[in-house]
């Protein structure tokens, strides 16, 4: 509403020096076609009843002016009359049908931010051992959500965290997308192995390329007729993950865990993804290459051997950081590549909420605030209550003096 006080007191102020500019010149010099331009440029700049009281004060200036008080001849006075009434009018109706129009929009966009939120909840997550904070930008204006996806469940084994990107982007991926992270939000609670939630990712990821509603969606007569290039279509729309497990469950310390000197032990699958960094504690910065890189999601029948999970462990302090290709691949102006590990070379000493603040606005200014995809980023470090946890087990199992 603050925004359009400015347009109003413009509008205002022009229908005021018309108004002056009329009374200061001769009667035969009509400026009444001027003054109706105000409830037109206010129909769209200004709200509904701002349109209203602008028409309504044109109408009885124009008409007063030129249809009552000048001695002007009948007919010049009932054209005056008619046709400011029809500019008013006129004016007001749009201004009626730009505000249903808002109106509609705004109800549409709550219900979708309501539908995407349900799909990706807001960041920062929490579990009793990590916290997984980060930021997601989607390439499509107007859309929380994209072609990638994130999700972190607390689950009776320990944390599980998942990010992913869909190839493609835009709202058109959000079906696969979906289908992906249902398989994993379920898997997560029923499956203690990372690799038993991955398989049953990929078969979420196949039944929604079965389903009626994604044949009918690629229905073969819009890809030249014939159903193998539906069959390949469904084929090229793979997901790539990096699926994220801390290993012991709750009020289990486990191997590596307070025992150890607080550290969270980690493992990955790495499913034809980006590998993550780990950000040390010291400030430095390294890829955690995996051993085995797997193939995306879609494209596991085509490898000889499964998925496999690689073991680390995450010390106090140390955090590990997971992007989308959005991030690695933005372009600047002049078609560089966004500099990641630089980047965070340069800003590991700085906090969490500091470090993603910084790398959202440079990422902005790299590509001139046009991403060209979807962007996800994740950060993943200890909980402050679990290493208060692990500094209570380290006590209570020190020698007495």
């Amino acid at each position: 509403m603050s925004s359009r006080r400015l347009p109003f007191a413009l509008v205002l102020a022009y229908l005021g020096a018309i108004v002056a500019v009329d009374l200061m010149t001769p009667s035969n010099l009509r400026l009444d076609v001027y003054a109706a331009l105000a409830p037109m440029t206010a129909a769209a700049l200004c709200t509904y009843r701002q349109t209203v009281f602008v028409g309504v004060l044109d109408f009885c200036l124009m008409v007063a002016h030129h249809g009552v008080v000048n001695g002007e001849v009948a007919v010049n006075r009932v054209g005056s009359f008619v046709g400011n009434a029809l500019m008013v009018g006129a004016s007001i109706a749009v201004a009626r049908l730009r505000r249903d129009a808002e109106l509609l929009l705004e109800r549409v966009r709550a219900t979708g931010e309501a539908a995407q939120r349900a799909l990706l909840r807001p960041l920062p997550l929490r579990t009793h051992s990590v916290v997984v904070d980060g930021f997601y930008v989607s390439s499509q204006r107007e859309a929380l959500v994209g072609g990638d996806l994130y999700e972190v469940v607390d689950t009776p084994y320990g944390t599980r965290v998942l990010i992913g990107d869909v190839r493609g982007k835009g709202l058109g991926t959000l079906g696969a997308g979906a289908a992906v992270l249902t398989a994993f939000r379920e898997a997560a609670y029923h499956r203690r192995d990372l690799e038993g939630g991955v398989v049953a990712m990929e078969q979420g990821l196949y039944r929604y390329h079965r389903s009626a509603e994604y044949q009918a969606r690629l229905q073969p007569e819009r890809h030249g007729g014939r159903p193998e290039d539906v069959r390949m279509r469904a084929a090229e729309e793979f997901v790539t993950a990096l699926v994220f497990g801390t290993e012991e469950g709750p009020g289990d310390p486990g191997p590596g865990g307070p025992g150890a000197g607080g550290h969270v032990p980690v493992a990955f699958v790495d499913c034809g993804h980006l590998a993550p960094f780990l950000i040390g504690a010291d400030g430095g910065v390294r890829e955690l290459e995996p051993a085995d890189a797997g193939l995306p999601l879609g494209l596991g029948d085509l490898a000889a051997a499964p998925r496999t999970a690689q073991r680390v462990a995450l010390p106090p302090g140390c955090r590990v950081l997971a992007c989308t290709d959005g991030v690695t691949e933005a372009r600047s102006p002049g078609g560089g590549f966004y500099p990641l590990a630089e980047r965070l070379d340069a800003w590991a000493a700085l906090p969490t909420p500091r470090l993603l603040e910084r790398l959202r606005a440079d990422l902005d200014a790299h590509t001139g605030g046009r991403l060209q995809d979807d962007v996800a980023v994740l950060v993943m470090e200890r909980a402050a209550e679990y290493g208060a946890a692990a500094a209570e087990g380290e006590e209570e199992r020190a020698p007495a003096p």
